[in-house]
């Protein structure tokens, strides 16, 4: 694909109505891409898909010194694009993906995860400001900004991360501050959103409840924004909440989980439960213990939960129990 690509593909993913702006300092407002298009900074990514990654290098991209840009210093790849101040030379490194990463559906946290670990990575490498939020970066079409285009060959998140070392202790176990920062807000909102989703629902069945409950889950994640020392725009919160309400409202229904637990609630069953319970108690199991295992609700969730996919482990993080506890559900039922 010729070098001269990238700024069509860039322009591909657009939003159709970006935030942009001439002005920081004046504020962003939402326009029609072909405003947006004019204006000196736009937004690269829509609220529900990645497909541009934006690095803020707070000093020279190519060192005036030595004349080697700050990419192969850090042994990373060739960006796509580097958008610069024409006169400090300093600028926003751009990386185009060959597929997005969707920030909202439930099925697609592992990829998100993985791409907040590369630019935590990456943003280490460059010693790039870890601070900037992401949500806008120097528009490469307006002639404010001096741009290099170097290729227009996209990668795919594999590509990207054979660069750094994922395994690293803080990208793997990020800290406090890159978890409020940058993709890590969409992954940290998206997981406790959801963790808390899966209780909660339960408190809003009811003949068209889903609208309340979508409500719900949209005041939920605007507080967990709110706790961000740069919070998401709302759209990105709204499309999140969306999605989270949609999956648990279609997937953990009323009607699902007691058929599940007249399946495995049998009166011999019960019987089997209450004479392992007794051993159990007169064996020295505390009684806290022996009580949520005694949770017909809690178990059948589980099952309900495995049925649908979910490891053991992700099972018992979101009901509070041990997942030797969530084994011994599992296995009662077979």
């Amino acid at each position: 694909m010729a070098a001269i690509d990238a700024l069509s593909l860039f322009a591909e993913h657009l939003p159709r109505k970006p935030y942009c702006t001439d002005d920081l300092t004046a504020g962003l407002q939402i326009r029609p891409l072909k405003t947006a298009l004019q204006r000196a900074y736009i937004q690269p990514n829509g609220p529900g898909m990645v497909w541009v990654m934006v690095y803020d290098v707070d000093r020279a991209c190519i060192d005036p010194q030595d004349w080697w840009p700050v990419w192969e210093t850090a042994g990373l790849p060739l960006p796509n694009m580097a958008v610069m101040n024409r006169r400090t030379k300093r600028g926003h490194l751009i990386y185009l993906l060959e597929a997005g990463v969707c920030r909202t559906e439930l099925a697609h946290l592992k990829p998100l995860r993985y791409i907040a670990s590369i630019e935590r990575a990456y943003t280490a490498a460059l010693d790039a400001d870890p601070g900037y939020a992401g949500l806008i970066c120097k528009n490469p079409f307006n002639d404010r900004w001096l741009v290099w285009e170097i290729h227009g060959n996209p990668y795919t998140l594999g590509e990207l991360g054979d660069y750094v070392d994922l395994t690293a202790k803080a990208v793997s176990l990020p800290s406090d501050a890159s978890e409020s920062f940058g993709l890590g807000r969409n992954v940290t909102m998206f997981h406790t959103g959801r963790k808390w989703a899966y209780r909660a629902v339960r408190e809003h069945w009811a003949p068209n409840g889903l609208g309340r409950w979508s409500e719900a889950v949209l005041e939920r994640l605007q507080a967990i924004n709110g706790e961000f020392p740069q919070p998401l725009p709302f759209a990105e919160v709204k499309a999140t909440a969306k999605s989270i309400s949609g999956w648990t409202w279609r997937r953990m229904t009323p009607a699902g989980l007691q058929d599940l637990i007249e399946r495995t609630h049998t009166p011999e069953q019960q019987a089997e439960r209450g004479r392992r319970a007794t051993n159990q108690a007169e064996a020295g199991v505390a009684s806290g213990q022996a009580r949520r295992q005694s949770s017909e609700q809690d178990r059948a969730t589980a099952r309900l939960m495995r049925a649908q996919g979910y490891t053991q482990q992700a099972i018992a993080v979101v009901l509070g129990v041990h997942r030797n506890t969530v084994s011994s559900w599992l296995s009662d039922a077979q």
